[in-house]
């Protein structure tokens, strides 16, 4: 079963001071922001499905210090292969996809939401994270549960907020795992997303029982199931899309459906045709983009047909345009013309970035001003930060 626990492997940080230290902030400077993170977030909406939501992006210093509380604390829990989204693992990728796959080849598909997941992640549940699962002394897991909430809840955008949602559950959803796999039911979750399969039919009543198990580790913590997300499938059902996070898991190994496959191909032969008329168009490159992203999913369900389409998308790659190439031209010369002391801030390494990435772009026109372009600024600016470097992460 301790496999199936998140783990901590170093010792608690002790003090304020050695907390300062370990995020390289001053005490002074962490205590600040602790205090102001309430007022330190951005409000937007963002469309998704059926319904907008608002998602809080933390203010340049909150940012800052919450990167650092991922890459020096967070980054260093061991986490057991149940849980997805949101998890930086060289080792094996915490996405849909690997998600997906624990519940490829199943029978039964039993499909859970938690409903309104991180304002329901209250302060209490924050601190007592810090406080039970890292062993921080009280003084430590204040101070950081202020800097990783909003207004005593977890903001849905953080950058703390995916660790936060998948160690919420710490001391108690490995023995919801152990219990399930007693009656031979998987189960994983990607963040409010829980999946539960079988790969042998399990009876109404165990079903029921299985499911109650986990909304009651969902209750003990302020949570419940979403009522009109609750979904049970059977494999032997034609009309049912038996999906995990998207993914169609009905045989043993997720595949992708024959209708998206047969949209990403659609999408690939339209590229073709839009192509011959203007290969230069803003349309155009969205449509590009836009198929390269299917393509890519297929490639990552290792679908035979990926690498065909694949290849052919490569033979019809989107340029730049006369106006485009002038308006590049621009970009260039101001930024070729800003003081290399600019180079530690962080809009500028967003702009240089983004110019390196368009005039990767314009080398499939003109390959001669594209390695021009790319020289000056490497020689003028040899030095500019990545995200990751700018951030101290």
């Amino acid at each position: 079963m301790a496999k199936d626990k998140p783990f901590y492997p170093h010792a608690p940080i002790s003090t304020l001071d050695v907390l300062a230290k370990s995020l390289g902030v001053s005490p002074q400077v962490m205590s600040k922001l602790s205090s102001s993170a309430d007022d330190s977030y951005t409000a937007f909406s963002v469309s998704s499905k059926n319904k907008d939501r608002t998602v809080y992006d933390p203010k340049y210093n909150l940012k800052k210090l919450q990167k650092r509380i991922n890459s020096r604390i967070f980054e260093h829990v061991v986490f057991p292969q149940y849980l997805h989204g949101g998890i930086r693992d060289v080792s094996h990728s915490r996405d849909y996809i690997n998600n997906s796959r624990i519940h490829a080849g199943s029978r039964v598909l039993v499909s859970l939401d938690i409903k309104n997941f991180y304002d329901n992640i209250k302060r209490d549940s924050v601190f007592d994270i810090f406080k039970s699962f890292f062993r921080f002394p009280d003084e430590v897991s204040t101070l950081l549960t202020n800097v990783v909430t909003m207004r005593g809840k977890v903001p849905q955008g953080g950058c703390t907020s995916s660790y936060v949602a998948n160690l919420i559950f710490h001391n108690t959803e490995y023995s919801v795992v152990s219990y399930l796999r007693s009656f031979g039911i998987e189960y994983s979750r990607l963040l409010d997303d829980v999946t539960l399969s079988s790969s042998h039919p399990i009876p109404p009543e165990k079903l029921e029982q299985a499911i109650s198990k986990v909304a009651g580790m969902f209750k003990r913590h302020g949570l419940r199931v979403h009522p009109h997300k609750k979904k049970i499938e059977s494999s032997s059902d034609s009309r049912s899309p038996y999906e995990v996070t998207g993914v169609w898991v009905g045989h043993g190994v997720p595949k992708i459906r024959r209708k998206d496959r047969d949209y990403a191909r659609q999408l690939v032969y339209i590229c073709t045709k839009e192509y011959l008329k203007d290969y230069t168009s803003d349309a155009y490159h969205a449509l590009w983009n836009k198929s390269s992203a299917h393509v890519a999913r297929m490639t990552r369900l290792d679908h035979a047909q990926a690498r065909q389409l694949r290849d052919r998308l490569s033979k019809i790659l989107p340029q730049y345009s006369a106006a485009r190439i002038k308006q590049l031209s621009f970009e260039y010369k101001k930024l070729i013309n800003r003081p290399v002391a600019d180079v530690a801030t962080l809009g500028f390494s967003k702009s240089f970035h983004k110019l390196i990435h368009s005039i990767g772009i314009l080398s499939r026109t003109d390959a001669h001003l594209a390695r021009h372009y790319r020289k000056s600024l490497r020689a003028k600016f040899p030095r500019v930060l990545s995200k990751a470097d700018h951030w101290g992460i």
